[in-house]
This record gives structure tokens, sequence and C-alpha cells, in this order.
């Protein structure tokens, strides 16, 4: 070749080379312009998850909108971090970044067509999440590599996976390792075992494929292959791999106390984004520490849920949800598989707050009384009708039909099934705890998930008879004693005609006895003298802020209000006419653990008032009482010691809180009383039914020592509960199921009387007893001194003044 050629040729070789260099130089300075500032990086702060804590330190909930939990590299036990380096990264320690070898060998193995392979570092990974979009383009993925390498020179290797530990995705709405070990396994970090972190190892590259909830298989089989991995890079012996082999087991996708505590952490959440922004509460990494107690709360929804499926099997079957014809049952068979969430398997047995499965109808005996029940292909349950007599199951019920239906396993280990039916009517409950004014449990309705109403203080209600002792208190406070007498007899008010349950009439009685049988008329002539304004003004020092109608009515629950608001009375009675402002957190602290707000209140009226407007920076302060009216010694019935004075902080004297409490004794203590059956508890319990004159409404508040406790049962269109549907029978044994458990372990004490009340045992007409009687507290000085000349049986007495008409 002559040497001009080849000078020509070795001068386009290098004009090419020069070429192709500059053209890259360029490509290099147009992908690295605009790329993202590092420094971002140096203050690494993503949206944390706010996680609620009950009283005792039990998780009861989140707030969030990416689920994150951030945990120090040094938390993270070396175990861990050796699954995340055999799966992702084995060589992440060696390499500056980008590991070049690995992409030769991927695009060398997508070139021959066999199983795309990716190249990612641990560090490209973390640029991919931080730093950039998730587009799969070359241009992106240069960025990527420029970013990896400008990370790795700024960074630290422990730094880097700090990042990347922090913010990856593990599905189930889980970010980060914390996070993931929380969702799938209910533990720490420090507490996984070494198969528990291959299988969150093996997650991150594809979360929904190898989710072990929703493609159990390919996860198990991920976990496995992390496990080889781990024994092939010498993180683990031959011993500790066979034992890592073994499957795992999984928490349930749902935390059932979550579940119980929904309408609880509903209220925290309204009040706290009230009061710090609603950017704070989900992104913030809040500790919320509540006043919950999580297993009193679960005791709570348990006993209303039971309460209200009681009151509806009295009210007979509504029928199954459809009916299928038996020749289809296979395919059938197939959609309830996916309905229940067994179409790969698993355990069709529910718990006590899980939704009942769906379940048809497969065969029937009436006469042996035995039914099958299939919830999937080769899934059956046995049914006994004789359990679901309610439901009138040899007429009601038939092949085909398909249900609700709990399942549990025998001694034997067969599957069982119990008819179940959601019920149409709702309730709700509120205690609070009379020492420190925390919430204890609050359920507000059968289930959060079917309707988030909060029916303890976002529905108004006509309290029924339940607002009579406040009625008595204010009569208490201006002169009455429980042995005053007040008349129960006819009367009519401007077309306001009060009537008393059973329609009867009683004559005179004293205040005890009257509000033990819930008397309307006296109650109505009690309000009559005692003066509406009164009554109203203690009403609202006693926390009710419902508009009340200043008409007699008042006396028998006409004017609506919350749960909250006659439990909160109810809880100033027991609470020695202390003013309580029931709270539903304790302090709530930052992600730094700086503390930003304690004691914030459940308050009906701030939460309405958050709806609309940015909160304030602190729980607001609660409203000054309003004073009852005074009076001078000798005004009223009783010429005795002077009204006593309600002291700074309190709603009502401490005198005259003692003698209502004693006057709801009487409800549970009384033979004839209309709460008799919460005596069944054993202990000292004051307390009081509520029915609605159309029965559409029922209640039960009433207080032991130490919680006070309201009940409601009704439905939310205001339909009727039915015949015979009191407080006493639809309220009363949903308060006892639960105040039983409440007391359970608490030792049995007396309600306490401040210096100045004394104790008398009256008799139907108001003296001293000579025998039985109501044990009742007066103000020293206005206690009966005389007795009647013969014992007076207060029972006998009514039977004998009894009218009928």
């Amino acid at each position: 070749m002559k040497p001009r050629i080849v000078r020509f040729l070795l001068g386009v070789a290098v004009s090419g080379a020069f070429g192709a260099g500059a053209a890259a130089a360029v490509l290099y300075l147009t992908l690295a312009s605009g790329l993202p500032d590092l420094r971002s990086l140096d203050d690494y702060h993503p949206a944390l998850t706010s996680v609620v804590f009950d009283r005792n330190g039990v998780p009861i909930g989140e707030f969030y909108e990416f689920r994150r939990q951030l945990i120090p590299l040094e938390q993270v036990p070396e175990t861990v971090i050796q699954a995340f380096l055999a799966a992702e990264d084995d060589s992440f320690y060696e390499h500056s970044g980008v590991d070049y070898l690995s992409i030769l060998r991927a695009a060398w193995s997508n070139l021959r067509g066999e199983t795309l392979q990716g190249a990612s570092t641990i560090t490209q990974q973390t640029v991919k999440q931080l730093l950039l979009t998730p587009e799969r383009t070359y241009t992106r993925k240069i960025r990527e590599l420029i970013l990896a390498r400008r990370i790795e020179e700024r960074f630290s290797k422990d730094e880097i996976l700090f990042l990347y530990l922090n913010e990856i995705y593990f599905g189930s709405g889980a970010y980060g390792i914390a996070e993931a070990a929380r969702t799938y396994f209910a533990k720490e970090v420090g507490a996984l075992s070494i198969g528990e972190a291959a299988l969150l190892a093996g997650m991150p590259k594809a979360p929904g494929r190898f989710s072990p909830y929703l493609n159990p298989e390919r996860a198990e089989e991920r976990r496995r292959w992390v496990v080889e991995r781990m024994r092939e890079e010498g993180f683990i012996d031959a011993a500790t791999y066979q034992a890592a082999l073994e499957r795992p087991p999984l928490a349930a996708p749902v935390s059932e106390t979550y579940q119980a505590a929904a309408y609880f952490t509903e209220n925290v959440r309204r009040r706290l984004v009230a009061l710090l922004g609603n950017d704070v509460v989900l992104h913030g990494g809040l500790r919320i520490e509540t006043t919950l107690d999580a297993d009193l709360q679960r005791a709570a929804v348990l006993a209303l849920r039971r309460g209200l499926e009681a009151y509806d099997q009295r009210h007979g079957y509504r029928g199954p949800l459809r009916r299928i014809d038996p020749k289809t049952l296979s395919a059938e068979l197939e959609k309830l598989a996916e309905e229940n969430g067994l179409a790969g398997g698993g355990d069709p047995t529910t718990s006590a707050l899980a939704a009942p499965r769906l379940g048809v109808v497969t065969a029937l005996d009436a006469g042996a009384g035995k039914a099958r029940v299939a919830f999937a292909p080769g899934v059956e349950a046995s049914l006994s009708l004789s359990a679901a007599e309610w439901a009138r199951p040899s007429k009601n019920l038939a092949v085909g039909d398909v249900a609700r239906f709990r399942v549990s396993r025998s001694d034997s280990g067969a599957l069982v099934a119990v008819l179940h039916q959601q019920p149409e009517v709702q309730g709700a409950l509120l205690a609070i705890d009379l020492e420190s004014d925390d919430v204890l449990a609050l359920v507000g309705g059968y289930d959060f998930a079917e309707s988030e109403l909060d029916r303890t203080s976002q529905s108004l209600r006509q309290p029924g008879s339940a607002f009579k002792p406040i009625v008595y208190a204010a009569a208490l406070a201006h002169g009455k004693t429980p042995a005053s007498i007040v008349w129960d007899r006819p009367v009519v008010y401007d077309n306001f005609r009060p009537e008393n349950y059973g329609r009867k009439f009683l004559g005179a009685l004293t205040l005890a006895e009257a509000l033990a049988r819930s008397v309307n008329n006296a109650a109505v002539h009690l309000l009559e003298d005692v003066g509406l304004r009164n009554t109203i003004d203690l009403a609202r020092s006693l926390g009710i802020r419902s508009e009340l109608a200043p008409q007699l009515g008042l006396a028998l629950g006409s004017s609506s209000l919350t749960l909250l608001e006659i439990t909160r009375a109810y809880a100033i009675f027991g609470a020695g006419g202390r003013r309580v402002e029931p709270r539903l957190v304790v302090r709530v602290r930052d992600r730094n653990g700086d503390v930003l707000l304690e004691r914030v209140p459940l308050d009906e009226s701030a939460i309405a008032e958050a709806e609309t407007e940015p909160g304030p920076e602190a729980a607001p302060e609660p409203p000054e009482p309003v004073a009852v009216a005074e009076r001078s010694p000798d005004e009223g019935e009783a010429n005795g010691p002077p009204v006593p004075a309600v002291p700074r902080g309190h709603a009502l004297a401490p005198e005259h809180a003692a003698m209502i409490t004693t006057l709801l004794r009487a409800p549970v203590e009384h033979p004839g009383g209309t709460s008799r059956r919460a005596a069944s508890l054993g202990r000292p319990l004051a307390g009081k039914t509520g029915t609605t004159n159309d029965h559409t409404d029922a209640w039960f508040v009433g207080f032991s020592p130490e919680i006070a406790t309201g009940v409601w049962v009704g439905y939310d269109q205001n339909r009727l509960l039915g015949r015979g549907e009191t407080g006493g029978r639809a309220a009363l044994p949903i308060w006892i199921d639960f105040m039983g458990q409440a007391l359970a372990k608490r030792p049995v004490r007396d309600f306490d009387a401040p210096p100045g009340v004394v104790f008398a045992h009256i008799d139907g007409e108001g003296a001293l007893a000579t025998g039985g009687g109501l044990r009742q507290a007066f103000l020293e000085g206005t206690e009966p001194t005389e007795s009647t000349e013969r014992a007076t049986d207060v029972v006998d007495r009514r039977r004998e003044l009894e009218l009928g008409f």
C-alpha cells in the first residue's frame, strides 16, 4: 500500500476516533447536565409513617401516604444485610457504583435470548429510587450510571446501604426494611430470622410477583433462592442453611388491633390534622401516644357486636344473600373461593373481628338437624341447625342458599360453620377513665369498614330517660333531697301529655324511687318545679353543647345530643363533680422525639370546626362551666345548711355529685329498678336506661368508681327498634358485657363521699326506714330524722298505688 494512502487512512481513523470521542464527550456533557443535586441526600428526610400507640405502647393504627419507618444501619442485623447483598449485589463493597462485569454478563445473556437479566448495583437502585424516574430508556440508564459513580465518590458504602434499605419498596404499601418487617412478620428488624430476611431480600426486584400474600409459591421459590445464595457467598454454614429453608410464618395482612381501633384512630387523625396539618400527620413520622386501652377496645367492639347481633336475631332472618342452582355448584364455588380469598388455598376459619365467609348450603338434613356449607372447592364445614334456631332454618334455609358464616374448628379439627347475619341496626360505645379523663374505648358503629360515621360524637339522637339524671341533679343543686316527694299523676301541658312506660301512675314518690323506676310524669313535674333555665344551665356546665329546647319535654330527653355529651355528663357525676374533658392523646412526638402536643381532647365541636378551617397550634382550652343559679340558705323546701359552692374546675359541687351518684345507684339496686340486671356484676354501680317514646333510640349510661361508659343502640334512619326494645333490653346487656371485662381485674371499691355528706336508709315515704329501704346520700343536716310508724316496703306500697288505664 502506498504511503500516501496509508497516511490518508490513518488520518481518517484519527479523525473518526477524535470525532467519536468528541461526540461521546458532547453526549456525556448533555446527559450530565441538569442531573439532580446530590446535596439533597445529605439531609435524607423521607416521608415517614406516623404510628398511633395505645396507653401501653401497643401499635393501634398508622397515618401515611407512604408507609415507612426509618432505621439506622447499625440497628440492622448483619444477617439481614447479608441477605440483601446475596440477592441484589454480592460485590457491593468492591465496586465503585457500577459493576461492569455484571453488565457484560447480563448483556451477553440477553443477546443469546436467555432470560432477561438486570445488572443494577445497590448504588444504582438507590439512584433510581431517590433521584430519577422509573422510565426504562437508555438515556435514563446512562444518567443512572453517572449518578452512581458520583454517589460513590460522595458517600460511604454504609451511607449508601442506609439509603437503599430505607427507601426500597416491598409491596403491600411498605417502604423500607423496617416497615416491611412489621408488615409481613409483625416484627422489628432486629428480630428477623435468616429465613424471614431472605424473603424480604427477594422482594424489591418485583414486589408484586414475589409477594407472599399475592403469589405465595413464587415468593417461596425466591426466598429459597436467596438462602441458597447466602450459602454460596459463605454468609451461612450448612446447618444454618438447612434451618433457614423452613418456611417462616407470616403475620396477618391487616392487624385486628388496627381494625378494632379504627373509629378511635380516625378521631385522632381528624383532631391532629386540625392542630398540625395534613402534611405533618401523613409524612411526619409522628409517634402518637394515646389513651386507648387496646384490650378494652377489643372487648368493647366484641360487646357491641354481640349486642347488636342479638338484637338482630330477635327480629328474624332476612333470607339468603342470593340463591344458586345446585347444578352450577362447581362454577359457583370457584367464584366463592375468589370472594373469600381462598382461591390459592388458605385457612377458611375466621376470628371474632374478621369478616364472615360467604358460603353456600350444599346439603340439608332437617331431621338430623345438620347441614353442610361449602366456601371453596374442597372446603366444607358442618352447620348445626339448632345453633341457627333464631333463623328458623327448617323453613328458611335451603340447598343453594348463599349466606355469611363464621368458621372455626372443633376439637377434632373439623370445620364448623355458624350462620351470621350482618345487623342493620347500629350502636356505639364510649368509655372514660374517671381519674385521668382518658378515653379507654370508643366504638362508633358495628363495622368501620362498612360505615365510618362515628356515632359517639357525630350523631345527634334523643337520649330519652337517660337525660333525667340531669334534671334530678339540678333539683339537688336547688334544695331537693333524695327523700323529697314528687308526684306522678296525669297532666297535660299545651298538648304535651307525658305518660309512663306501661301507662300507670304511682302517686307520691321520693326522688330516689322516681328515678329508680324512671317515672316520666315525676320527671316532668320535677323539671317544672326546678325550672327549665336552671336545668339547661346545669346541662351546659356538664358539657352538653347541643341545642336544648326550653320545653318540659326536655325531662324525657326530647332534645337530641351525642353519646359523648351524655357520657361526659355522667362521668362528671362519677368524678365527684370535677369537670371532665375526655382526651384522646397523651402526647405527640415528632421523628426526633420532640414533643409537639400534649393532652389532646375528644371534643365534638372542635372536630366539627376542624373540617372547615385550620386548628390552633395547641389543644384548645375547654370552656368554663356555666354556674348554677344560687339561692339563699332559706330557699327551697329544706332549711338546712347553705348550698355548697362549686369549686374551681368543677361543674357540680362534690356534695351534689355524691348525692346524684347515690340516686343513680337506685336503678341498679332497687328491686324494681330499670337497670337491675347490672347488679349481676356484684359491684357498686350507678346508671340509667334511656328509651325514646317512639322506641327509636335505646341507651344505657352508667359508671363504677373507676370508669364511665355510655351505650347507644338505634338505626341511622330513625327506624323503630320494635316493641319491648328498651334501653334495658337493647343497650344494657352491651354495657354489662363490656364493664364486666373492664372491671374484672380491678379490686371492688365503693364510691367516695366528700365531707359534709351523710347516708341514711329511706322508705317509700321519704322517712327513715326501720327495715330495708334505699341507702341515699344527704347534705349533713338535711337527712330525715324520723321514721314512719311501720316499716314501708317500697315495692308493695307501689303495687297498691298503681293506677292503670
